[in-house]
């Protein structure tokens, strides 16, 4: 609370102002003048009269606010409150008795149930609607020490769950390996038994990157394992829902790379793909080569996985957002041809990948190109024909187009660069494309 700053009174006749002065007695009486002639006096400890006194003066206009202010040495908010006190309520305003709180609201049986509330560990929300108190009311009980301080929840973990330390403890007694503890399920893999090891979750404590597990809804109905018929691995312990699982997870993690895997515990990782551990990173390096050996198996799969997307983006007019970026290469195993990169405004060795998406960012389509043409050859080439190969027009949309010749199949966004009005006039003439830009 702020210090109450009391009023100093002068030993000798001190003006205020013309006419007016005061003095403070001997005998401890503070007297005003008027001239020569005494006009009021009060006790020099007696605060209420003084403030009542100067606040009428000031109502009066016979003296000024500052000069209070001066004579008195009271700061000049306070010296305004009680002018407005003087006007709003009037002089018995200062000797009314002072506001008090209202009786305390915790006490007696009421204070007994909220210690008691408290003790079995509710929180304030609780005890407040149980009681039928504000829960700022017990807030500032706390905060004042008359109440004991809420003791947060902790979560109990299962003691029953393995935790990190004892599950790598027991990963390195294993008899094929590190972390290889299915031993029937990896022989009777080997022996083309089973196609792939079955994915069996199991529970434990503090699981490392054991966040990546909420994103698995969210894969699933992106397609993530969807039409796995574009790819074919031979039979083994590990299959082709482990392998995309593997490598979804990798860049959740921000692993860059298969060779950053092995600096990660192969055993807390097998807990994410449900098995005991993930592949050796040779191992893993082998079924990336055979996924990839067969040129075109991932232009279909992205393929298939578009048409889903653009046929779930029917709802309304079809958009596609086309665009090109400036890609430097670093490396020193080819010699790629320069580009004019805008961001350092120079030439560098550099490929353009051209990208097809929906308004949210969703991609449909990638191009890679060593040697670029521009966009507006691209648009021409490649990305228009793209779009008119994996667009599913829908009934409705195909009802509309039928009804009204001004309505696009399709429209595609573009910047500056794919700036032609002969393109334009091509994609709206042979494949009813609009165009914005």
């Amino acid at each position: 609370m702020p210090k109450l700053r009391a009023p100093v009174f002068p030993s000798k006749s001190t003006c205020i102002t013309e006419p007016f002065s005061v003095e403070l007695r001997p005998d401890k009486w503070v007297v005003y003048f008027n001239s020569l002639s005494p006009m009021f006096q009060h006790e020099e400890s007696d605060l209420p009269t003084f403030r009542m006194f100067t606040s009428m003066l000031i109502d009066m206009g016979e003296v000024r606010q500052a000069d209070v202010v001066k004579v008195f040495g009271v700061p000049l908010p306070t010296v305004k409150r009680y002018l407005k006190l003087l006007r709003v309520e009037g002089t018995q305003a200062f000797f009314a008795d002072p506001k008090t709180r209202a009786a305390a609201v915790l006490k007696g049986d009421l204070l007994q149930t909220v210690e008691r509330l408290l003790a079995e560990g509710h929180t304030v929300p609780e005890m407040a609607a149980a009681v039928g108190v504000k829960a700022n009311t017990l807030h500032k009980a706390i905060r004042a020490g008359r109440l004991p301080r809420v003791k947060k929840k902790t979560s109990t973990p299962n003691q029953a769950l393995p935790t990190q330390s004892e599950r790598s403890e027991a990963d390195s007694t294993t008899p094929m390996g590190f972390a290889t503890d299915r031993t029937d399920e990896r022989v009777a893999a080997s022996l083309g038994l089973i196609p792939t090891a079955p994915i069996e979750f199991c529970g434990g404590q503090d699981v490392a990157s054991g966040g990546v597990l909420l994103a698995i809804p969210s894969l699933l109905v992106m397609g993530l394992l969807d039409h796995q018929a574009a790819y074919h691995l031979p039979q083994g312990y590990y299959g082709l829902t482990s392998i995309f699982l593997l490598l979804a997870f990798m860049a959740l993690a921000r692993i860059r790379s298969l060779e950053q895997l092995r600096y990660q515990a192969p055993g807390e990782w097998g807990q994410l793909l449900g098995l005991d551990r993930i592949p050796e990173v040779r191992t893993l390096r082998q079924k990336v080569k055979l996924l990839c050996n067969e040129s075109g198996r991932a232009a279909q799969w992205n393929a298939a996985l578009a048409k889903e997307w653009i046929t779930a983006e029917q709802a309304t007019a079809p958009v596609f957002y086309a665009d090109g970026h400036v890609r430097m290469y670093h490396g020193k195993l080819t010699n790629l041809p320069k580009h004019y990169v805008s961001r350092q405004k120079l030439y560098h060795r550099a490929v353009v990948d051209y990208h097809i998406n929906a308004m949210d960012g969703q991609p449909f389509c990638s191009i890679n190109r060593a040697v670029d043409h521009g966009l507006v050859a691209e648009i021409r080439e490649e990305l228009a024909p793209w779009i008119v190969a994996n667009q599913t027009i829908s009934a409705e949309h195909q009802q509309r187009m039928d009804a009204d010749p001004r309505v696009p199949r399709c429209t595609m966004i573009f910047d500056r660069e794919g700036y032609s009005p002969e393109l334009f006039e091509q994609l709206w003439v042979e494949k009813r494309i609009a165009v914005i830009t």
